[in-house]
């Protein structure tokens, strides 16, 4: 009778045995399947994370240097601290752009507050999760009507705004804010429905009362109306010093007329330009290649690959791809273990019928081969039921795993330039940074498809092959260290 023939009576003379084994092995090799899937789909996440926030770099002002800050008095006891140095222009911003090759747009950025009325009316904020309680937040809560301002963004092209482009922002209704142009504005969706807004409508932006008394100014000089061009939503959730400054309640429109709503600013210009490039391969290149432009002092900017939002964005998928060599390395090992007793046991079972065959001339060499295609026949059908099961298992697997690796990175904040803190008749005033609403980790940007790969199957039939061999040469070693009259002795 064949080797194979014997396998194949024996397995299906021992079913339940056979179904223990098959189960054994398609659990192993399901869950050794869907760790090289999940791994494999974290990485390419990786990949795709980086082609669409690597590409960018941005010009700041370099704001260490303290003789280029200038004290101006406001109201009759406070004083605000104010950068003098070389401004961050719309036009020098252009000459980068127009002399160095490979960049495909940018925005320039400055951050304040204001107040929005409809018809003279405030408008009607959106509450948010943020709690105003303690220290900065629970302090311009209870200033006037601090309470009813709304953080403001002065853009030059909103497209380009680190919120759109990193994803935490999406346009829904309109259009983006574009070069050259003044007087318009995007709000939230959410704040345009409470307050019966839409695309094309008109807001009233001003000075706080409370602030315009401060800097001995009438906040009637400070109004400008704006047109509504744009209406955006957030794509993950977002936390802010107050309430009112979260980014549903804040508004996107030109560094022109947040001038004009804060004249006592003193015509500081943009915080920061954010450029962003054709290949995300070339950004070394067209930094350097920035930084040697003329007139471009690095004692007045700084020129940075800012791999913040990268790096927040892709820590939680590299985190799950650390975590999965490990899972995979243990579950290999365990179930190296198991297989090994399991089969173990099978050969110490099996004495009596090794010694059998041992007397009808077989040698011991061809009853572990035996073994082996026994082994053989049950993995090919579980590793191939795998592919199936592995697919069931290892998208629900990989989102637990995201979420557990999510909780191990910070909030994504805002991208303002920080300046001093300075107070005004009592009132302590905040920089931009503490004003820029902070997000959460954007679970669109860290999705993963899980798909399995037929590569990876076959990689699972080699190391599969290995392990078997290696538990069935191990677990078979009773048999090929006995001599022939040893094991017919045991068997008596």
């Amino acid at each position: 009778m064949g080797l194979g023939k014997r396998a194949l009576l024996y397995l299906t003379r021992k079913r339940g045995k056979t179904l223990i084994l098959f189960l054994l092995l398609l659990v192993i090799a399901t869950m050794a399947l869907s760790g090289l899937a999940i791994k494999q789909a974290a990485q390419t996440a990786q990949l795709n994370v980086r082609e669409a926030l690597g590409g960018s770099f941005a010009l700041k002002q370099n704001t260490d240097d303290s003789s280029k800050w200038d004290t101006v008095k406001q109201g009759t006891s406070g004083s605000k601290g104010y950068f003098r140095g070389e401004p961050i222009t719309k036009e020098l911003a252009d000459r980068i752009m127009g002399s160095v090759d490979g960049i495909k747009g940018y925005n320039a950025s400055y951050q304040s507050t204001v107040l929005m009325k409809k018809q003279g009316a405030y408008l009607d904020l959106v509450k948010s999760d943020t709690k105003d309680g303690g220290g900065m937040g629970a302090l311009l809560a209870s200033s006037g009507d601090m309470n009813k301002t709304s953080t403001a963004f002065g853009a030059i092209d909103t497209a380009f705004d680190t919120y759109f482009a990193q994803g935490f922002l999406k346009l829904v209704d309109g259009r983006h804010l574009e070069h050259g142009e003044t007087g318009k504005a995007l709000i939230s969706k959410e704040l345009a429905e409470k307050n019966g807004l839409k695309v094309g409508d008109t807001l009233t932006l001003q000075q706080s009362e409370t602030k315009a008394q401060m800097n001995g100014i009438d906040p009637e000089d400070t109004k400008i109306d704006v047109e509504i061009v744009g209406l955006y939503e957030s794509t993950a959730k977002a936390s802010a010093v107050m309430s009112n400054w979260s980014i549903d309640n804040a508004v996107f429109t030109s560094l022109e007329v947040i001038q004009h709503v804060r004249p006592e600013t003193g015509g500081e210009s943009y915080e920061r330009v954010d450029f962003y490039v054709n290949d995300p391969a070339e950004v070394d290149r067209i930094v350097n290649e920035v930084k040697g432009l003329d007139g471009l002092d690095p004692t007045d900017f700084t020129v940075d690959v800012d791999t913040g939002s990268v790096d927040s964005v892709i820590e939680p998928l590299e985190n799950m791809d650390s975590l999965m060599t490990g899972l995979i390395a243990v579950m290999v090992v365990i179930g190296a273990i198991i297989l090994y007793l399991v089969l173990a046991g099978r050969v110490r079972e099996r004495i009596h019928e090794s010694g059998v065959l041992l007397s009808l001339g077989m040698t011991k060499r061809a009853i572990v081969a035996q073994y082996l295609v026994e082994i053989a026949l049950v993995a090919v059908l579980a590793f191939s039921a795998s592919y199936f099961t592995s697919g069931l298992v290892a998208q629900t697997a990989a989102a637990q795993l995201l979420d557990y690796a999510t909780e191990q990175a910070g909030d994504v904040g805002g991208s303002g330039a920080q300046g001093p803190t300075s107070s005004g008749d009592g009132m302590m005033a905040a920089n931009s940074s503490s004003m820029a609403p902070k997000f959460e980790q954007n679970r669109d940007m860290t999705k993963i498809e899980v798909v399995i790969d037929p590569a990876a199957l076959v990689g699972v039939y080699l190391a599969g092959g290995v392990l078997i061999i290696g538990s069935v040469a191990a677990a078979a070693l009773p048999v090929l260290r006995l001599k022939p009259k040893e094991i017919l002795t045991k068997m008596s």
